[in-house]
């Protein structure tokens, strides 16, 4: 599909987002998720703005197939899960929002994934008008979908995170990849089964043995504090390189996956040197031999209604 028809798809344009419409679902959580208005709210303090499409249908010359919205059920995306003491050598860090949430994925299913996804925005963008009148009140918070992105032209498997009915608005997490977006209802789509037989291809973690150094301004211990922004940003230069430069694969360990946390902790090592040193040795964190410490911090990590929808926890009941 050329740029093009894709512009000429989506018109785009720029409003300011009244944070005041938002629901506690994006407050600030436990784990310091700052509200996932874009994918840099949690270390960019700049005016957030977001895009919205016009109202007219979308059309295409291409519509292969009909769609009844009343005969789509809504799919569910399941979580992949690695095993414990496990090293996987070819990692990619896709999205981390701190040093205790990143997201990774690791390329077990990279060649299918890879068809996957091909498939998704050859079949949507085939069948564009199938879904253009479909109202703010067909989708539910924690709905699976499949969501175009304003930021990179494409079609991405998501999940519903917050609704803006007023605005017609849906703020998503593309789960493959764990960053964010506020997507307007023409850019939403019902999730295909035949996209559902892949598991989510990012998992969240916790970058192990290491702690949020005290704010000396704040007298406060957390990842959302001067320090903790400045080794957030730290991470992401090491880890996440723009689209224009190769992508880094790093080497991760699965460690113990503990009932007092909800994310595995990992050790983390970049050609060689490990991630948590790193952090120490320039001063933006602090080592710890128990990551129950984290604990200490992050009290009620993973009890968030957006925590658990963001990092895919499952409650024990």
């Amino acid at each position: 599909m050329n740029e093009q028809l894709i512009d000429n798809v989506f018109i785009k344009k720029s409003n300011e987002y009244k944070q005041s419409t938002l629901s506690p679902l994006t407050d600030m959580a436990d784990s310091g998720i700052v509200s996932r208005i874009t994918p840099l709210s949690s270390i960019n303090e700049n005016k957030l703005n977001i895009h919205h499409y016009d109202d007219e249908s979308i059309t295409t010359e291409n519509q292969s197939l009909s769609f009844n919205l009343t005969n789509i059920s809504k799919l569910v995306l399941k979580y992949k899960k690695c095993e414990e003491y496990v090293r996987y050598p070819n990692c990619l860090i896709t999205y981390l929002d701190h040093p205790s949430a990143i997201f990774l994925q690791i390329f077990e299913d990279g060649s299918a994934f890879q068809q996957m996804h091909q498939d998704i925005n050859r079949f949507y963008m085939n069948n564009l008008n199938a879904y253009s009148n479909i109202s703010t009140k067909y989708f539910e918070i924690g709905d699976f979908c499949v969501a175009y992105s304003s930021q990179y032209f494409e079609f991405f498997r998501a999940r519903i995170l917050n609704i803006d009915h007023r605005n017609k608005q849906y703020l998503v997490i593309y789960v493959d990849f764990g960053n964010s977006e506020w997507i307007h209802i023409k850019g939403i789509r019902p999730l295909y089964i035949e996209f559902t037989k892949l598991k989510i291809q990012s998992i969240p973690v916790t970058l192990s043995h290491i702690l949020p150094k005290k704010d000396l301004k704040t007298d406060t211990i957390n990842w959302n504090t001067d320090v903790g922004k400045q080794c957030t940003r730290k991470l992401r230069r090491l880890l996440i390189k723009p689209d224009s430069e190769p992508f880094l694969f790093v080497s991760v360990t699965f460690l113990s996956n503990e009932n007092w946390w909800p994310l595995h902790f990992v050790d983390i090592k970049i050609d060689g040197q490990d991630l948590a040193n790193i952090l120490h040795n320039d001063g933006l964190a602090r080592l710890t031999r128990n990551n129950k410490d984290l604990k200490i911090i992050y009290p009620n990590f993973g009890k968030h209604p957006s925590e658990q929808l963001i990092f895919g926890i499952q409650l024990s009941k």
